[in-house]
């Protein structure tokens, strides 16, 4: 019954957020342009702070192509100079593309190493910033499923556990030309967990934050805690926290970063990190994003 509750959630989501996306924009034809506050921009240069993502969609038209890599751990048992400080190993490789339906909305596909995931996710920006103050904060609206075909696994032997899901509200602030900070409450449903004293269900409240340093240089972190008496340090499982810098370079935007958590999806991180930065369990990783536009119109800059 519970799988079935948020199969139907997932469904009822991924058809209805188009709908307000699309009534909001028939909505915004009929208001007058010189009667709307000015909108903040560039609250964060790309869809990603760290690990988490932005409240940035994608312009309309416009397909986004990422790939991240996380690296194994530069310290502790598994890293050290052997693996010439975790160089030698892949944590999670990810292929995404993210595509703009709308200024607003954007549709996404992943496929990750970890569990063979294959991840389809939806943003959706519902509010964004004003420079008067009229609105405060921008918010979009995040949900994803991802499923797993791994095979020789028996737990999988119902076609349901290969299932997950994430629900996330990601609200943001523009206080200023260089500082940009993000909160985000998220719920992970797991269809399936291995251990009895761990719960399909996790909350989670994350918070994240871009300072720019100049034009095209800007550092980044993010880390989520998690509600949770079963996944704690006690029981090897830790806060996922990522720390790094970004460098734009015409239309590629190039992040580099330290992060504990092997996995690159919100569905394998928020529950599964396994790594402690206190033993120096921690991987360098990167993301490099293309942007293409499908429509063959010239692509605005979407990040200043």
């Amino acid at each position: 019954m519970l799988k079935n509750k948020y199969n139907i959630l997932t469904g009822i989501l991924f058809f209805v957020i188009p709908g307000i996306s699309i009534a909001q924009t028939d909505l915004d034809s009929f208001l007058l342009a010189d009667a709307k506050p000015a909108k903040v921009i560039a609250t964060f240069k790309a869809t990603r702070i760290v690990n988490a993502h932005s409240i940035e969609t994608v312009r309309k038209g416009v397909l986004d192509f990422r790939i991240s890599h996380h690296f194994g751990d530069v310290g502790g048992n598994s890293g050290g100079i052997h693996t010439l400080y975790g160089f030698d190993n892949a944590s999670d490789i990810r292929f995404g593309f993210e595509y703009g339906v709308t200024d607003r909305l954007t549709a996404g596909f992943g496929r990750s190493k970890v569990m063979e995931n294959l991840d389809f996710f939806l943003k959706y920006r519902l509010l964004q910033q004003t420079t008067d103050n009229s609105m405060p904060v921008s918010v979009t609206l995040f949900a994803d499923m991802a499923v797993t075909p791994q095979i020789n696994n028996a737990a999988y032997d119902e076609f349901a556990n290969r299932f997950s899901y994430v629900y996330e509200a990601l609200i943001a602030r523009k206080f200023n030309e260089r500082l940009s900070m993000q909160l985000m409450p998220l719920l992970l449903h797991r269809n399936y967990v291995a251990n009895p004293n761990d719960n399909n269900d996790v909350f989670s409240v994350g918070v994240g934050g871009r300072f720019k340093i100049t034009k095209r240089f800007s550092v980044l972190a993010d880390y989520y805690y998690t509600f949770s008496s079963y996944l704690t340090p006690s029981n090897s499982f830790y806060a996922p926290i990522g720390v790094g810098v970004e460098i734009e370079t015409g239309g590629h935007v190039f992040q580099m970063f330290f992060t504990n958590n092997a996995g690159i999806i919100e569905n394998t991180y928020i529950a599964n990190t396994r790594s402690s930065w206190g033993k120096g369990e921690f991987k360098i990783g990167f993301t490099i994003s293309r942007d293409f536009a499908l429509n063959k119109k010239k692509i605005k800059q979407q990040y200043n």
